[in-house]
């Protein structure tokens, strides 16, 4: 049993008893209320496993009377889930209203030279291709569908070096979400002299460093633009070039990512695979537990462009479709799938059979790169 509130654990071993009422618990029309058979009054290890419950404040045990009401739990109602049955249900695709106010996020990588050229499957990074977005194709991808739920676009590489960089700055302009650009220190500055030109609200950058960023610093914080700087790292022998980076500016303006090369699978299992203490640390609520059991808060709502115009759930998975298409379509598909939006940890193994897989983060790119499911040091 978990705690949300005091996240705290309780380990029990079922017996016949035990699991009977865990499975009655378990049963949502019961409302987390249960009535204890009289012929189990006596059994001490029931007796001793409610008292346990009450210690912990994880339940407690009442006196059934004729006049008395009980106190019921109602467990998350998830939107998510209605809307999911909804769409499954349906005989047509008519069903946008419900597939658009789970999008949310949309990311569109411009192209150019990438220094790691994969890296983009990983986190947001400039993708190696020389090919040119649609930009014509993108507009109308974004003009026809419902942007009422989308809160965020992050543009990946610099626009100002895009054919289309007017165009596209207009159509940024005209839709009122939060706007994340993701630039290397080297194109930085040119983006930075650019951008202070157009009068466009509510954006922030995202630097890539690359320990040519005191100039570029002195720059930002002066202009007051809102930053982070990203700092990749794939080695332990990073750790000093970092805290450098965050004593100078403050672990505000640092955002670390580590990066799989292939050949530091040691750095991730002693820096990024989570052992059970980490995982009880999580300090979830009831809602991100009850979220976790049907669907991957890390790729939810998330739709990526690339510059060829195919339009993806996550760029390690087959594209959904391309910008010519119906984003309600795309969509649609994706949430009837179960390929990244609700892979969850019931999905694979280990995992689907691991007593913390809801107390445990969704699957994250790191998985599908690394080729396997569990990132951590527990034993199902």
């Amino acid at each position: 049993m978990y705690n949300s509130q005091s996240h705290m654990l309780y380990y029990f071993l079922c017996n016949e008893i035990t699991e009977y009422y865990c499975d009655h618990l378990l049963d949502m029309t019961n409302l987390y209320v249960i009535e204890i058979e009289e012929s189990h009054i006596t059994n001490g290890n029931l007796i001793d496993w409610l008292h346990n419950i009450e210690q912990l404040k994880m339940g407690y045990v009442d006196e059934i009377q004729e006049t008395k009401t009980f106190i019921v739990s109602f467990p998350p109602l998830l939107n998510l889930q209605s809307d999911i049955d909804r769409i499954e249900a349906a005989e047509d695709r008519d069903v946008g209203e419900y597939a658009a106010q789970n999008w949310n996020e949309f990311s569109i990588y411009l192209g150019g030279e990438s220094k790691f050229p994969n890296l983009h499957k990983q986190i947001p990074y400039p993708v190696d291709d020389s090919s040119i977005l649609p930009f014509y194709d993108l507009q109308a991808f974004l003009s026809s569908s419902d942007n009422s739920y989308l809160n965020t676009i992050n543009i990946i590489g610099n626009p100002f070096s895009y054919p289309y960089k007017a165009e596209l700055m207009d159509l940024l302009y005209s839709i009122p979400v939060k706007k994340n650009f993701y630039l290397t220190a080297s194109t930085a500055c040119r983006f930075i002299k650019e951008i202070q030109q157009i009068d466009l609200p509510n954006y922030e950058l995202y630097i890539y460093y690359e320990q040519e960023e005191a100039s570029i610093h002195h720059i930002l914080t002066e202009k007051q633009i809102p930053f982070h700087w990203i700092y990749l790292i794939s080695s332990e022998k990073q750790y000093e070039d970092l805290e450098k980076l965050e004593t100078k500016y403050g672990n505000e303006y640092v955002e670390v990512h580590p990066i799989y090369t292939g050949d530091n699978l040691p750095f991730f299992e002693e820096n990024v695979y989570l052992a059970e203490e980490d995982i009880l640390q999580s300090n979830y609520d009831k809602q991100d537990i009850f979220a976790h059991q049907v669907m991957n808060t890390n790729f939810w709502g998330r739709l990526s462009v690339l510059p060829d115009g195919k339009v993806y759930s996550n760029l390690n998975h087959p594209p959904l479709g391309t910008l010519k298409d119906r984003v309600y379509d795309l969509i649609v598909d994706e949430m009837k799938s179960k390929r990244a939006w609700r892979w969850i940890r019931d999905e694979v193994s280990p995992c689907k059979d691991c007593l913390f897989r809801y107390l445990c983060p969704s699957p994250s790119n790191y998985e599908l790169v690394i080729g396997k499911p569990n990132l951590c040091h527990v034993k199902p």
